[in-house]
């Protein structure tokens, strides 16, 4: 994905995804622009303790300048519960 496909494709999920949308979000196949990713367990954002995921990548059009992209993560459970989570056969 480029950049704005990230950008669009976590504000579209109000920057909380998981199962398979996050495999998708994080992979460096579909995205080798990344050159950066941190996952904090156990971070609080508002009232409740999260994993939020920091990603850099290069710039589209700006190879020597990178944006950030910052999520949360859901809980494999309400992933799968959501139907975000293949199930392997």
């Amino acid at each position: 994905m480029y950049n704005w496909e990230i950008e669009k494709f976590l504000k579209e999920r109000n920057y909380y995804i998981g199962g398979d949308d996050l495999l998708k979000v994080i992979s460096i196949l579909e995205n080798p622009q990344l050159t950066y990713i941190k996952r904090c367990m156990g971070e609080w954002e508002g009232e409740n303790e999260k994993c939020i995921y920091y990603m850099k990548a290069k710039e589209d059009f700006n190879p020597n300048e990178e944006i950030e992209f910052k999520f949360c993560a859901m809980p494999y459970d309400e992933a799968k519960a959501k139907g975000l989570v293949k199930v392997k056969k």
